[in-house]
């Protein structure tokens, strides 16, 4: 602050030492007599334009040792501060010890559990002092506990700031707030887990109270208020939201003024009565919504389940489908082939057998080494040949093959065999002669066909 100040009072002494020459120097012409006369008349008002600059460092450096002796004279109290999570939570001890005191001053008179009528009982050997419904624990730290809810069991925030200097605020405490009926309702729906309200109270001479009455504005004592503290980043749908911090809250029921102490005690327990039920009503009728859409996603969930299951089976089945009808069709072209090969391996037998056999002949009647055959079927049936002794058991075969093929009969697998000697002539033996086999210069052959 001190070299702000040298430094302004360095640039006014600079600014008149070059104004001053100006004004000394008589002017050598006319044009530099009139910039030397404007200067000189724009020289008050610069210097005005950096009084309050001035004023202001002077009045920071002629302050600052008050502000110190403040600071030393008056320290910070332990209930200063809306940060202050310790003096928070000595402010909130201190009223609960505060109104602890007034209960034990008032003795209000509770219902006696044990009595079947619900009545009370007015013997003082068994006075049990109600306990205090209001929350030892500072404001964030309440309004932690309530968000860390679940929002369709998160209790009201029943807020109730004292005015110390009030003329009725003594008198609200001990004829209201300590009324039994009052007290019940409270302790009733305030449980640590499980209950509907939190009760917070707080001397608005404390960081906490004077904070909650910036907040809801509050001009006038008595005050209590009743609040839903909603869940972070969402919105009310009417106009009576106020943020605690960061937290959006409802205002459901607010009673405040001179006029609160004039009507009864028990009128003021049944307008929180019937709001805490109205909104245990609300959540009642939002937690039934919430559980009919979980529900309506579940069924949406479950026939999408069925639908992909049954879809998924639909195409396991036309996958099975095509697969058959390829197997299917794989089968028939194997069939098919099989049925060719096998079609043109007859075909080749029967061209090679025809070439065998014209390529053989039949020798003619009388003629030199000519072996005659009798071919006896096993329908009865007798067929004579002739052969030449040189040709071969294949070239009998061969015979039979084509005959076989022009009468039109179905064997395609025969044997060979002879009576009288008894001798059986296999495919391994087609390279014999007939002479060689036996069979010259005549011989009985009997057909037998394996496939039967």
């Amino acid at each position: 602050m001190a070299s702000e100040n040298t430094t302004t009072q360095r640039r006014t002494t600079s600014s008149s030492d070059a104004a001053a020459p100006s004004s000394t120097n008589p002017p050598h012409t006319s044009t530099t007599g009139g910039s030397s006369n404007s200067s000189t008349i724009m020289l008050p008002f610069r210097i005005l334009s950096k009084t309050p600059a001035i004023i202001t460092i002077l009045l920071r450096v002629l302050l600052w040792p008050l502000f110190k002796l403040v600071n030393l004279a008056f320290p910070p109290k332990e209930f200063d501060g809306i940060n202050n999570s310790t003096g928070s939570d000595r402010a909130a001890r201190a009223f609960v010890t505060m109104f602890q005191k007034q209960i034990s001053l008032v003795r209000p008179v509770m219902p006696d559990p044990n009595n079947s009528e619900g009545g009370a009982t007015n013997n003082q050997e068994h006075y049990v002092e109600p306990a205090c419904p209001f929350s030892s624990r500072g404001y964030n730290l309440t309004l932690s506990d309530i968000t860390s809810r679940p929002p369709n069991s998160r209790p009201l925030l029943l807020l109730y700031l004292h005015s110390p200097l009030h003329a009725d605020g003594s008198k609200f405490l001990r004829e209201y707030l300590c009324h039994s009926q009052l007290l019940q309702l409270l302790n009733s729906n305030n449980s640590d887990s499980h209950g509907s309200v939190v009760c917070f109270g707080a001397s608005i001479h404390t960081a906490d109270g004077q904070r909650m009455r910036d907040m809801l504005g509050v001009t006038s004592f008595p005050f209590m208020a009743l609040l839903s503290v909603k869940s972070s980043g969402s919105s009310s749908g009417n106009g009576n939201n106020n943020n605690g911090g960061s937290v959006p809250m409802e205002l459901l029921l607010r009673m405040e003024g001179p006029q609160l102490v004039k009507i009864p005690p028990a009128q003021i327990t049944t307008y929180l009565n019937t709001t805490i039920t109205r909104q245990a009503e609300v959540l009642a009728a939002e937690e039934a919504r919430r559980l009919q859409r979980e529900e309506e996603q579940h069924l949406r969930r479950e026939q999408d389940r069925e639908f992909q299951e049954t879809l998924l089976a639909d195409q396991m089945r036309e996958i099975a489908v095509q697969e058959a009808a390829e197997q299917e069709r794989r089968e028939q072209e194997e069939k098919e082939e099989e049925e060719r090969l096998k079609k043109a391996k007859e075909e080749s037998r029967l061209e090679d057998a025809r070439a065998m056999l014209e390529s053989a002949g039949e020798p003619p009647a009388g003629s030199k080494g000519v072996a005659r055959m009798r071919f006896a079927f096993p329908n009865g049936k007798k067929v004579d040949r002739r052969f030449h002794t040189v040709d071969t058991i294949e070239t009998v075969r061969s015979f039979l093959i084509v005959h076989f093929h022009e009468q039109g009969i179905e064997m395609k697998n025969f044997g060979l065999s002879t009576n009288f000697p008894r001798k059986t002539f296999n495919e391994e033996e087609g390279k014999l002669t007939l002479e060689e086999a036996g069979l010259a210069p005549q011989a009985v052959i009997m057909v037998q066909d394996l496939d039967s």
